[in-house]
């Protein structure tokens, strides 16, 4: 899953572009040195396992800190290393532990402040934590707010600890539905019910009342657009997300009439509207005024990324109301982008155009039973940039939709000459 592990989008809004930059991942610690700095960057505290072969308590223990709510609110990282690591060695030395398997608890310095060497109950872990002074990030992170109410980076942190314990929490309760689309490609979780008043009050109510004072305030025009894009699928599951995203986006809305192109504010409001069950982006568009002469105008993300969710709920008509006009303009450009590959070839000029545009336009004619649309599309789309790829990739698309005579039809199409 997408799914439901926490991650912030950060997105930033230079010349409506998104810059993200990338690092390898730090190796695993090799060392106990190593792994001290590792938790001294993080929270400073962590579960240790130690596995060993035919130790048949090992998955219980992992099993035992992804269930028990009071251990995923403590949230603390989870250090596991195999038999043969020299990590493991070190520690196994430096404990006296034999060669069988071992948890521990982990504090500053990488010491062990409890250790045992069998499945140990969920209440052992959090008074063995308890009695160490640990008490987790998420609750640092509440007394931290609460003494500087105005801190926007702490609340920011405090709304993504929530959001992703909640979605955790989500998943344990209700199983999402895994499905694929007609073309094998995996569809975005499925909840097959919502979760009880109760649950969802115990699950997502805090999270829930964080996210309207935040989107409000403005606070998250000055955090560079830090909000959780794993969470959306779960307004499915959680009433209360339902009607607090609901609520936040008149504000979102707002924000775009007076800055139309700006990438972040779009990048929110597509969450947002996910999160309250997926809203018509027509409306919105038909009340923006976009300044004459605009270069970048609404980035070209906000289409496919609405096409893309609106295709997962089978939105078909809500796919042309926002890409038919597109379409429609594009078509009257008498523009020819040439794009060279590394070898020097040219490249389909139509490639691009087709995965973002084109192929959802005729699919969802093609699922409203609109064939002589569809139809119209490709064969203006090859008068328009004639391409080799179009006729394999219409026919790919038409026996996926279930339109076998047409798929003849348009692999039979030929590239116009001149």
């Amino acid at each position: 899953m997408r799914r439901f592990l926490a991650a912030l989008l950060m997105c930033g809004a230079v010349m409506g572009q998104t810059t993200i930059v990338m690092s390898k991942p730090p190796k695993a610690p090799g060392t106990i040195v190593q792994l001290a700095k590792k938790l001294k960057r993080s929270q400073g505290a962590a579960w240790l396992l130690l596995d060993a072969p035919k130790a048949d308590w090992v998955a219980g223990f992992r099993g035992l800190l992804g269930q028990d709510e009071d251990l995923m609110v403590l949230g603390l990282p989870l250090e596991s290393y195999g038999p043969k690591t020299p990590l493991a060695a070190e520690l196994r030395t430096q404990q006296g532990w034999g060669p069988e398997a071992a948890w521990a608890l982990l504090g500053p310095g990488a010491r062990v402040l409890g250790s045992g060497k069998t499945l140990p109950t969920a209440r052992q872990l959090l008074d063995l934590a308890e009695g160490n002074g640990i008490r987790g990030e998420l609750r640092d992170l509440e007394s931290f707010v609460a003494r500087h109410p105005g801190h926007v980076q702490a609340y920011r942190q405090l709304l993504v600890s929530h959001f992703g314990l909640a979605g955790r929490r989500t998943h344990r309760l209700v199983k999402p539905t895994m499905k694929k689309d007609a073309e094998g490609n995996p569809l975005p979780p499925e909840y097959p019910q919502p979760l009880t008043e109760a649950d969802d009050e115990r699950v997502w109510g805090r999270a829930a009342a964080l996210l309207l004072p935040y989107v409000q305030s403005g606070d998250w025009r000055l955090a560079n657009g830090g909000l959780i894009v794993a969470f959306q699928e779960a307004g499915q599951a959680s009433p209360l997300l339902r009607a607090a995203a609901l609520k936040c986006l008149s504000t979102v809305e707002e924000a775009l009439r007076q800055d139309p192109g700006h990438y972040t504010n779009w990048s929110i409001w597509q969450v947002l509207a996910e999160a309250a069950g997926g809203r018509p982006l027509r409306p919105l568009l038909d009340s923006l005024v976009l300044l004459p002469g605009d270069r970048w105008g609404i980035p070209d993300s906000v289409f496919t990324t609405y096409a893309r969710n609106a295709r997962a709920r089978e939105d078909w008509t809500g796919i042309l109301d926002v890409l038919g006009p597109r379409w429609d303009q594009k078509k009257d450009q008498e523009l020819e982008i040439l794009f060279i590959g590394d070898d020097g070839a040219r490249q389909d000029g139509l490639k691009s155009t087709w995965d973002s545009l084109l192929k959802p336009i005729v699919e969802a004619q093609l699922r409203l039973g609109r064939t002589l649309d569809a139809d119209q599309v490709i064969r203006d789309a090859m008068v328009w940039m004639p391409s080799k790829g179009l006729p394999g990739w219409a026919a790919a698309l038409a026996q996926a939709c279930g339109q076998p005579s047409l798929a003849t039809q348009w692999a039979a199409l030929t590239v116009p000459k001149g």
